[in-house]
């Protein structure tokens, strides 16, 4: 076993910019082992994100013959939301907090060789990050692996020994700024993000030179024109983003100095135009009031916003994969008042259009509608389409790039500004959750509920040229609260209105329904969805799709690993775990056989964790507290 340590707690340099004249786009070993379908060298299996799996000898035909190769506990019981790595004969595994890493021998039945213990204050970590408090990845180049931790460590393992080979801080975590630890390596860089938007931190992306983990460049999401990487290379495509200051005349006054917008969802990067693609969170705080004129909002005729869209939170970002210079932005949801965030995986697919090839970035966004982008420039390519039911975006303007608002769902802090904007008070008298007493007038219950979909990676198969991606159906009430922020401390200002679970769930078709989740398989270019997967389960699992013709993923509504037909959504095989799946499965090659594999787990507290002296019949009585990783394969 090694031990990290946790070396400071200081502040990284806002900027260390510059060119960086010879340097290579590409991980040269990264693109020659990836080339190997029996390696998984980064979340998503590959730098497009399909998280597609080329391997093919279980198939529809055979996959109800997988069976058992082993087992293998690992010890900490949480949720785990890091997929394994798989270099030759060895799969590497991160855990949540606290963020142990182990390397395991795949010629010997995952008998562990090796595993690291960072040193972090893990009781802290968790106290000051949001929702689970989980890592989500492992990365692979030139005999290292490299991760962050929760608590904001940047380190570089040795892949052989596990020895900490260098260390450096990347968030401060006494801030409430952590890190979810997804990232990418491009070149000698390995590039990740922060999280913490729900405590005023400042969205920002690093990168570090993968020998020495010094800080090669850092930028933030929004804020002046040098702190967030807009120079020469900053060619946006719509008119609303080639404003002098697109970032600071933007937002109110200050405000951008907590205004969220943090890097904690997946990376892609295209080689040939050595662009990195990511989606930034929800805007800080939630109350829209602090981040512009109070209680003005500037709605046009049609229903887009003109002043203070607050760049760029929950937004697409585009930039250099060398020297981190922003080339592209969108703002998928201006002035994000509904934490509707983007902490999204972007696909890079290539298309043929009208007989020519589009190099396009698709993304199934969080507030329901679906979006196809030139990856090059920005614009929409595709009539962005509501793939989940959303009431709080009507629509998307292609011309002007602007997402279309119902200003009867715009949340205010004090009735009275709400009363210049629309005919009524929500939630008349007769409407109102019993019990409720605490009634400002300013109330909402708006759809998606901060979510039509979170994280977890979504599947692109080249085969059916499908997207294949996890919903949800929530709803939410809200309203808004006045406060400072206070460093280290929450600040949403923002509270439930009324009680948990007052909100309606509602379908496609704005009606009320009963089902919770569900696996979609979508067109991007064009609605409805080929086919639909209701799941009577809350917690979204990633997925995977394989040149066998199938996705497979975790079902938590029942507690299984289950493979579905790729083209018809028809469940084809399941093996009963007894527990839940927060990670994509991976599938991976060894000595000539695939494999499967998953990590089983469950977060501690959650409250459909069925406990041990439960009802013998209660229900979802499969989810039962522990972390097993599960290697499935054919006879």
């Amino acid at each position: 076993m090694t031990t990290g340590t946790r070396l400071s707690t200081s502040l990284l340099a806002i900027v260390v910019a510059g060119g960086m004249s010879g340097a290579a786009f590409a991980n040269d070993d990264v693109l020659a082992k990836s080339a190997d379908p029996g390696n998984v060298l980064m979340a998503s299996i590959t730098y497009n994100g399909w998280n597609y799996s080329t391997l093919d000898q279980v198939t529809l035909s055979n996959v109800n013959q997988l069976q058992i190769a082993y087992t293998q506990q690992i010890g900490v019981k949480d949720s785990h939301e890091a997929s394994p790595l798989v270099v030759g004969d060895v799969m590497y595994i991160a855990s949540p907090k606290p963020n142990y890493v182990y390397a395991l021998d795949l010629n010997n039945q995952g008998k562990f060789i090796w595993e690291f213990r960072p040193v972090g204050d893990w009781e802290l970590a968790d106290k000051q990050t949001c929702c689970g408090s989980q890592t989500r990845a492992l990365y692979y180049a030139e005999n290292k692996i490299f991760y962050a931790t929760l608590d904001g460590q940047v380190i570089g393992l040795d892949a052989n020994t596990g020895e900490q080979l260098w260390h450096n801080i990347g968030s401060r975590i006494e801030d409430g700024e952590g890190m979810a630890g997804n990232g990418l390596i491009v070149g000698d860089l390995f590039i990740v993000g922060n999280e913490g938007g729900e405590r005023g931190a400042r969205g920002k992306i690093h990168a570090y030179n993968i020998n020495t983990g010094k800080l090669r460049w850092n930028y933030y999401n929004m804020g002046p024109d040098n702190e967030v990487g807009i120079g020469d290379q900053w060619k946006p495509f719509y008119e609303d983003d080639k404003m002098a200051n697109p970032m600071l005349d933007s937002w109110y006054g200050d405000s951008w100095k907590n205004g969220g917008g943090t890097t904690w969802g997946y990376l892609t990067w295209d080689p040939e135009l050595n662009l990195v693609h990511y989606n930034t969170g929800n805007c800080g705080p939630w109350n829209p009031d602090y981040r512009r004129e109070w209680g003005v909002v500037t709605l046009d005729a049609d229903g887009t916003l003109g002043e203070f869209k607050n760049n760029y939170c929950a937004s697409h970002i585009a930039r250099d994969g060398t020297n981190g210079q922003m080339v592209w932005a969108y703002n998928i949801v201006p002035a994000d008042p509904w934490d509707l965030d983007q902490p999204l995986i972007t696909p890079l697919v290539d298309f043929e259009v009208n007989g020519a090839t589009r190099k396009t970035a698709i993304l199934a966004a969080r507030d329901g509608w679906m979006y196809v982008w030139d990856r090059a420039t920005g614009q929409i390519l595709n009539e962005p389409w509501m793939f989940e039911y959303t009431d709080v975006t009507l629509g998307v303007n292609v011309e002007n790039g602007r997402p279309v608002y119902d200003i009867h769902q715009w949340p205010f802090t004090h009735v009275e500004d709400r009363r210049k904007y629309t005919d009524a008070d929500p939630w008349p008298k007769d409407n109102r959750p019993d019990g409720f007493v605490d009634w400002t007038g300013t109330e909402i219950e708006y759809c998606p509920g901060t979510s039509a979909r979170n994280w977890e990676n979504d599947a692109w198969s080249p085969q059916t040229q499908l997207l294949y991606t996890v919903t949800d159906t929530s709803c939410r009430t809200m309203v808004m609260l006045e406060g400072d922020f206070v460093p280290g401390e929450g600040y949403t200002l923002q509270k439930r209105a009324g009680p948990r679970g007052f909100a309606t769930r509602k379908g496609l078709d704005g009606k009320p329904t009963t089902v919770l989740s569900k696996l979609q398989a979508n067109n991007p270019w064009k609605g409805p969805s080929e086919w639909i997967l209701n799941i009577n389960s809350t917690r979204r699992t990633p997925v995977m799709a394989t040149a066998g013709g199938m996705v497979f993923m975790g079902g938590n509504d029942t507690g299984v690993m289950r493979a579905l037909n790729a083209a018809t959504g028809d469940i084809v095989w399941e093996f009963r775990c007894g527990c839940a799946f927060a990670q994509s499965p991976i599938s991976y090659l060894h000595d000539g056989k695939q494999y499967i594999a998953a990590i089983s787990s469950v977060r501690k507290g959650d409250d459909k964790l069925v406990a041990v002296d439960a009802d013998a019949d209660a229900d979802i009585r499969y989810r039962k507290e522990g972390t097993t990783l599960y290697v499935w394969t054919l006879p």
